[in-house]
């Protein structure tokens, strides 16, 4: 009796860790999806030295330009869109 209480243990154990990888995969595309409707978007970021990065981002439909350095946040400018 002992081994059948040994065996459904380590059923119960392999069926929880089997069922990880499985929420995890389901836990990150909920985030990626809260991620994307979010009105701020990274557009792009362009490494320039060592610790200083360019961002571009949108914000309610208007890019703006910001660099990103071990100082902090600078805003450098907003594009235009032509159309």
């Amino acid at each position: 009796m002992e081994w059948i209480n040994y065996i459904q243990g380590l059923g119960v154990l392999f069926l929880i860790l089997s069922a990880l990888p499985l929420v995890s995969y389901l836990y990150s595309r909920f985030q990626k999806k809260s991620i994307q409707s979010s009105q701020i978007k990274i557009l792009e970021i362009k490494p320039i030295a060592y610790k200083a990065q360019l961002m571009l981002i949108e914000i309610e439909g208007r890019k703006l330009l910001i660099g990103l350095s071990d100082k902090g946040f600078s805003y450098l400018g907003e594009f235009k869109s032509d159309s």
